[in-house]
């Protein structure tokens, strides 16, 4: 199943990520071309666990982290730029919103984790810019960055599209994955705005006492 994730996750990625060409836009322009659209998002890896994928990230305390330091809980995830204008502070938004529908015992428990698609720009400094900002408790969210190689490996097993354009500004869609205490993904949401309702059942099942013994005694 590794070798499985990593081998599609590989050929995903060389689709997931493309920039635009320095001509100018003309009527034939795609929306992949239009500064800041949103793409429509693709195809996610199923059927195995995120925490399979090797990354080395960075948070916004500048500690040095896997994907799986978070193991062991419900988790929230999606992808980010920090310059982004409107989709990505109002992912964050989204994301705030599904945590404070949860019940006390999974507001607890889960953690968020957002990666950039701009690790040049996004450093350590100026994600805890941004988490602050949007006062985020910081004990549950994480914004971290990565190399663009893995970067793009993400998105591809996210099935998160982003295009970067010659202005700077990143075409992307906005997904937003739970995973389960072992990394496998339960549910996704596409899209801003949306109803946080599907997000939070499935936090609080994989977070329920049945989960939670479970995740006991197989290590999960």
């Amino acid at each position: 199943m590794n070798r499985s994730i990593f081998t599609v996750a590989a050929c995903l990625a060389l689709s997931c990520c493309s920039r635009a060409p320095s001509s100018p836009p003309t009527p034939e322009t795609s929306e992949a071309d239009v500064p800041h659209a949103t793409l429509p998002a693709g195809r996610a890896v199923q059927g195995a666990s995120l925490y399979q994928v090797s990354m080395e990230l960075t948070d916004q305390d500048g500690q040095a982290l896997g994907l799986d330091a978070f193991a062991g809980h419900p988790v929230i995830i999606s992808m980010f730029y920090g310059s982004c204008p409107f989709a990505c502070p109002t992912l964050i938004s989204d994301v705030k919103r599904i945590i404070d529908k949860l019940d006390q015992t999974t507001r607890k428990d889960v953690r968020v984790l957002l990666v950039s698609f701009d690790p040049e720009r996004d450093t350590p400094a100026a994600m805890k810019e941004l988490a602050e900002r949007h006062r985020t408790d910081q004990s549950l969210f994480r914004f971290a960055r990565s190399s663009e190689a893995d970067v793009r490996k993400l998105a591809a097993v996210l099935g998160i599209r982003y295009k970067k354009l010659d202005n700077g500004a990143i075409n992307h869609s906005t997904v937003i994955t739970v995973l389960d205490r072992r990394g496998m993904p339960r549910y996704r949401m596409d899209g801003l705005k949306g109803p946080p309702d599907g997000a939070v059942s499935a936090l609080e099942r994989v977070d329920s006492p049945i989960a939670r013994a479970w995740g006991l005694l197989t290590g999960g």
